[in-house]
């Protein structure tokens, strides 16, 4: 079990905001280097002078601690205030954890995740509000930039993560004082995601079942399957109260084990390839394999809901690695030993 203080030092050692990568042009996803983000030095007060050119203001998307155990679901700082004229240039910090910036324009509701759409860009370089925009899937290290030249307040959500993943640009006239500089919504944002991190790291307390049983979590979040939305999320395979790197469990012949999705925000799978062979590369796989496993043949929950259960017999000893097909990049395995 994690005492209070390791708790306390993964949660705040491992939420550091990475510098954002450089960007070029708008409403394009983009790969560089350069460091954009404000020296911890400058001054995090509101900025009355409004300077002569328009700004490129900067906000991450998403966070990650712990080797990517660990995910902070939301835009940091997910308001902001800027001018007509100005951009914003968005920077994923998610890890494996692809998101979307993405803004409806004249539509109701984002689009589902499995819209074949959903991870393709979509729109010009700028939104006013007229049209559906979106950076399609944006991976660790990739920026996306949009100018927004007409008065407004704009929503805007990450497709993947709803409803967990909103935040808003408020767009003022051209040339209006700006309440706060850069520094300080760096500073607002590293400070929201340090405790996103933090509040995964306690949801290892809420681990729900006899440590070393036969019940497994299969992903874990802070208010568990029935707690309402959180931005923080555990992406590992947990047989007790506790982050230990990659779960590895023993167990005899014959044993049953179950797993249980206790997020309330992600699905997981549990998908156990054939022994040697690698798992399917689409994580909407469907069901297959049944219920038994003896290493010969693959064997698929399918897609599990937050709540959703899967059980699983082992009739063969052996050491079989498992998966959940989305969240393996992020370091979602484990390994069943059956004695």
């Amino acid at each position: 079990m994690l005492t209070k203080r390791a708790t306390y030092a993964i949660a705040l050692a491992a939420a550091a905001v990475l510098p954002f990568a450089g960007c070029t042009g708008g409403g394009s996803v983009q790969n560089s280097a350069s460091n954009l983000v404000p020296a911890s030095g400058e001054s995090i007060q509101a900025d009355v002078r409004k300077p002569h050119a328009a700004i490129v203001w900067k906000v991450l998307a998403g966070g990650k601690g712990g080797n990517q155990a660990f995910e902070a679901l939301d835009f940091y700082d997910e308001a902001i205030t800027i001018d007509a004229g100005d951009s914003v240039t968005w920077l994923a910090n998610g890890g494996a954890e692809p998101h979307t910036v993405t803004f409806l324009g004249p539509r109701s509701s984002p689009p589902p995740p499995d819209d074949p759409t959903a991870a393709q860009p979509f729109g010009g370089k700028g939104y006013d509000g007229d049209r559906y925009t979106s950076s399609g899937f944006i991976a660790e290290g990739q920026t996306y930039t949009l100018r927004f030249p007409k008065p407004g307040t704009y929503t805007y959500y990450c497709i993947l993560h709803q409803p967990e993943m909103e935040g808003t640009v408020v767009v003022q006239p051209a040339g209006a004082p700006y309440p706060h500089t850069q520094a300080y919504y760096t500073a607002q944002g590293r400070q929201a995601l340090n405790q996103t991190i933090f509040d995964a790291v306690q949801s290892l307390h809420e681990f729900p079942y006899p440590d070393g049983g036969p019940t497994l979590a299969a992903g874990l979040a802070p208010g568990l399957a029935t707690g309402s939305p959180s931005n923080a999320t555990v992406l590992r395979f947990l047989a007790r109260d506790a982050y230990e790197g990659e779960s590895v469990k023993r167990i005899k012949l014959g044993t049953t084990l179950t797993w249980v999705n206790q997020t309330n925000n992600e699905p997981h799978t549990v998908t156990f390839p054939a022994v040697g062979q690698a798992p399917p590369p689409n994580p909407l796989s469907p069901p297959a394999g049944g219920s038994t496993y003896d290493g010969d043949q693959l064997v698929n929950s399918g897609v599990l809901p937050p709540g959703a259960s899967f059980s699983l017999t082992f009739t063969k000893r052996g050491t079989y690695k498992y998966y959940c097909l989305f969240h393996a990049g992020s370091g979602m395995v484990g390994t069943i030993v059956v004695q």
